[in-house]
């Protein structure tokens, strides 16, 4: 029922459905290897044009779903567009025994990119769509470089599938697993298989891994990426990417939720939030069509979180933040150092002395999750102290915060660790701790040890020493938010936070390896020459200045031709609904 809820919510959050009339046709594109390719073409060919540009979107869920990103595009542009939707290698209608978790996007992408320049109604200009796996297929249906594409749209996906499925070494169980179920019921277990049997970084992820690969994009585009959302960072790394070969026309909107607001767990956030894909619309039907965007609008496009919203009863009201900005990159901030203590505080300077802090980490009593970038799972900015009261969970918390405290960037702790095993796994959360003691998650991260070395230290995993000191980064990826006068900031350290991660059994075998499962004693170190510490990207509010995003968006449509208009008119009909039957105990999920 939550998966049915998902695909419709996502569809109709766009307000795609039914909202098309170009005349439809189905054909079978063959590929290089004699595989078929479910293809629809959506196209008035007695109508604008003889030649047509054409509006692109691969998915593995379906013609009618998410692939109708390409179907409004097109017909929100007019007449001199045909959107096309295909069904990806082995899902849907298309031929092929098993998906093949997007590595054979590129062979797939060029050849029938081939044949859509090759038709005699093409001009042999391709834009394309993606959401969430079909922006995965746009980016690695990329990587062959066919020179037909000139544009994308991509909403909630990630330039590299190994950080997203092990951020920090760690095999992403709850997003992975689940995802993999309600997607391909007959297959996941053969694809989970495969994805655990590469648990490395290395050759097997080259077709699926853009990173260093920036000269790859070198065209215009527009990515809406989330706080909350499951591919965040990469997300990020990918605005960067295509940034460096196009910095004139590459624009970036980072909302709040991602797919959490598909969850029904991120309400919080959702007013400010509805403005997001309206405007990633407005901006991709005027980057599509060759429109300037208004003055008004800059290239990266940040909501700032915060504890006050005066429209929700869900925070505090009145205080800072819950606004858009609208900057030329992100703000330069100035890192500052917290200092774990021994006594449970954040300070502005270490201890004199090295102390250690241990705890006993059993897998089989793992910390669960609790809300942050999921899917699958409960999402969003959740209340940790369940998890916080804990004899395995060390805790450090700041003094109350005299005047509001604006960061955005990256969130990093540098920790000082050792174990009596051979590896473990340490995690770290930051939360928002309020005056009546609720400590609402912003973001949290994970570092095998084993795979310490991150994504360019080998295919070999490297073991601990029993009671050696190791200094590791841990990433929580980013984020942009104030704490408001009167809050707190919390940092929490453990070694577990399942399902969103899998559970490490303390034991160093490789994933499809079973063995025994070993507690730990696992140990933080505090002050001295081996003191660990939270990095807070910190930005001053001048850094950060509001946008008045409605007044901009009415402005901005005012320009523009009716089909814009019923087509987010429609699309904010529909994500309303959406939101009020996906909050947490509807009846519809």
């Amino acid at each position: 029922k939550k998966k049915k809820m998902r695909t419709i919510v996502l569809a109709a959050l766009l307000g795609l459905l039914g909202s098309c009339s170009a005349k439809e046709e189905k054909i079978y594109v063959t590929m290089r290897d004699g595989f078929n390719l479910s293809t629809y073409i959506n196209c008035d060919f007695l109508l604008g044009a003889k030649k047509k540009t054409v509006v692109f979107e691969a998915s593995p869920y379906g013609h009618n779903q998410l692939e109708m990103i390409a179907y409004a595009v097109a017909e929100a542009l007019g007449s001199d567009y045909c959107g096309i939707r295909q069904d990806m290698r082995g899902s849907g209608d298309s031929q092929g025994q098993d998906f093949t978790l997007w590595r054979s996007q590129a062979n797939d992408t060029y050849d029938t990119f081939k044949w859509i320049s090759e038709q005699s109604w093409s001009n042999g200009e391709i834009y394309q769509t993606g959401a969430s796996a079909d922006g995965l297929a746009a980016m690695f249906g990329n990587m062959h470089k066919p020179q037909w594409l000139k544009k994308q749209l991509i909403i909630w996906a990630s330039i590299d599938t190994h950080t997203f499925s092990y951020p920090g070494g760690a095999y992403r169980e709850g997003l992975q697993d689940g995802w993999l179920k309600t997607s391909f019921p007959h297959q996941w277990e053969r694809l989970r298989h495969v994805s655990r049997l590469h648990e490395a970084p290395g050759q097997w992820w080259n077709p699926v891994n853009g990173t260093g690969k920036c000269d790859l994009w070198d065209f215009p585009s527009v990515q809406l990426a989330g706080w909350y959302d499951i591919f965040l960072n990469g997300n990020i790394e990918a605005y960067k990417c295509y940034n460096k070969n196009n910095t004139k026309n590459t624009h970036l909107v980072v909302e709040a939720c991602g797919h959490c607001l598909v969850d029904g767990f991120c309400p919080i956030y959702e007013d400010v939030d509805a403005d997001a894909l309206p405007l990633a619309f407005m901006m991709t039907l005027d980057l599509f069509a060759g429109n300037p965007l208004p003055k008004e609008m800059d290239k990266v496009t940040l909501h700032v979180m915060g504890a006050g919203d005066k429209n929700s009863k869900f925070i505090d009201p009145f205080a800072p933040g819950n606004y858009w900005t609208t900057l030329p990159d992100f703000p330069a901030p100035q890192y500052t150092n917290m200092y774990f203590t021994s006594g449970g505080k954040l300070a502005n300077f270490p201890e004199s002395q090295t102390k250690q802090l241990s705890y006993e980490y059993d897998p089989a009593n793992p910390v669960p999750t609790i809300g942050g970038n999921n899917l699958e799972l409960k999402c969003g900015a959740l209340d940790q102290r369940p998890a916080e009261n804990r004899t395995d969970v060390l805790v450090f918390t700041s003094d109350e915060v005299d005047v509001p405290l604006a960061i955005t960037g990256d969130l990093k702790a540098t920790l000082y660790v050792k174990s009596n095993r051979i590896d473990t796994d340490f995690t770290v959360k930051i939360t928002d701790v309020y005056p009546d003691g609720r400590s609402l998650l912003l973001n949290d991260g994970i570092i095998r040890m084993r795979w310490r070395a991150g994504e360019f230290g080998g295919v070999d995993p490297q073991m601990m020493t029993p009671g050696q000191v190791y200094k590791v980064e841990v990433s929580l990826w980013q984020t942009s938010f104030i704490f408001a006068k009167g809050h707190r900031y919390r940092v929490s350290v453990s070694s577990s936070n399942s399902p969103r991660f899998e559970v490490n059994p303390n034991n160093g075998l490789p994933l499809v390896q079973n063995g025994t499962v070993l507690s730990a004693e696992n140990t933080v170190l505090v002050g001295g020459e081996q003191a660990s510490y939270f990095t807070l990207p910190v930005v001053q509010m001048y850094q950060i200045p509001p946008l008045d995003m409605k007044a901009l968006q009415k402005n901005w449509l005012e320009s523009r031709p009716p089909a814009y208009k019923n087509l987010l008119k429609t699309m904010r009909k529909y994500k309303n609904e959406v939101i009020r039957a996906a909050r947490p105990g509807s009846d519809e999920l």
